[in-house]
């Protein structure tokens, strides 16, 4: 099998000054395009696509190509894996199937527009984005079109299902919940900004955030805001709205525990906010603009920003514990898998590095 990954087992190219401890790259991988796509980890592979056109298979521990698959665009999406299938989108317009030992094409199902959205699947129901302005629900047996939910612009954020319901955002500035079975909406809410990131659904509250600054928490059943009671003091209460305000796009999807809620900006923050209240908690301050999601780890916040390196911060404090550096902007979002930390960089590079 050919190879064309450019395997780096280093243990000491790490990070800027000023930390008690470094990351250590595990590897790289060289693609010929930008990785904005954030990769997935499944039985020893990773998966991820490239702005090259390629989907790509890696060997999750020593960073050799298993295959790859080129498409007709760029893919901004993350795939999604299910039964030995590989489901992942291009800005060519289709998304595809692919069989995920070998890489050979199953199937694909061409929209009116790119597909830069992370597919969703859900038992035999495939849920997708399109530039076309749709949410599509597909038979991947059938590749029939269950429903389809228009909406007024580009659909690029993951859908979230819950209680059959299925959750997102649109760059028309709408959230939407949308009936799993029927395609039907449910509700939705106007906010003022582009919505890119996928919402985290618990305990019947979903969060998102938006374009307009605003990381929202809304009732998952009704769309009402949520309202929680604040102590003014003097036996004086008032009702407050859940919302958390940033200085800039929430392009990202939250992290929500039992108490607190992460998030990231670009305003170059990421934030914890008392789920409780929406009050801030603490802010750490990147030196970039910060468009990815959060992960977490063993108490520590693992996120990347646009002045190129990766971070991890305390989750209890926000102070900085380690950060690395790549050569150029990422956008790719972190994911953890066996402790290794694996995200795409600008600088056409996929990253495995030690926790």
């Amino acid at each position: 099998m050919k190879k064309i990954a450019f395997l780096i087992l280093l243990s000491t190219l790490s990070l800027s000054a000023g930390c008690s401890k470094k990351f250590e790259v595990n590897w790289k991988f060289k693609t010929s395009g930008a990785v904005y796509s954030s990769p997935i980890v499944n039985n020893g592979t990773v998966y991820f696509g490239s702005d090259d056109f390629y989907i790509y298979a890696i060997d999750e521990i020593t960073g050799e190509e298993r295959w790859k698959f080129k498409t007709g665009g760029v893919i901004h999406g993350s795939p999604v894996y299910d039964k030995s299938k590989v489901y992942f989108g291009s800005n060519d317009g289709y998304i595809y199937s692919v069989n995920a030992k070998t890489g050979r094409r199953n199937w694909r199902f061409r929209t009116g527009g790119g597909v830069n959205s992370t597919p969703t699947i859900i038992g035999n129901t495939l849920l997708f984005g399109s530039d076309d302005n749709n949410l599509y629900a597909m038979n991947v047996d059938t590749r029939q079109v269950r429903w389809k939910f228009k909406t007024n612009d580009w659909v690029s954020a993951a859908p979230v299902v819950n209680n059959g319901v299925v959750y997102f955002g649109g760059y028309d500035n709408n959230f939407y919940a949308v009936n799993l079975s029927s395609g039907k909406e449910i509700w939705k809410f106007k906010t003022k900004g582009l919505i890119t990131g996928s919402p985290v659904v618990r305990d019947n509250i979903v969060y998102f955030g938006s374009g307009d600054h605003n990381l929202y928490a809304l009732e998952a059943p009704t769309g009402k805001k949520v309202y929680f009671e604040k102590d003014l003091g003097e036996g004086k209460t008032a009702y407050k709205t859940w919302i958390f305000n940033t200085k800039d796009d929430v392009a990202s999807t939250p992290i929500v525990t039992r108490d607190t809620v992460y998030l990231t900006s670009l305003d170059g923050n990421i934030y914890a906010v008392d789920r409780n209240t929406s009050e801030q908690k603490w802010a750490y301050k990147a030196e970039g603009p910060i468009s990815t999601s959060p992960a977490m780890l063993d108490g520590g916040l693992y996120f990347a920003s646009m002045d190129k390196s990766i971070y991890s911060v305390d989750e209890k404090t926000g102070k900085l514990k380690k950060r690395f550096a790549t050569e150029d902007v990422i956008q790719s979002s972190p994911v953890i898998n066996n402790e290794v930390i694996f995200f795409g960089s600008n600088d056409n590079h996929l990253y495995s590095i030690k926790h």
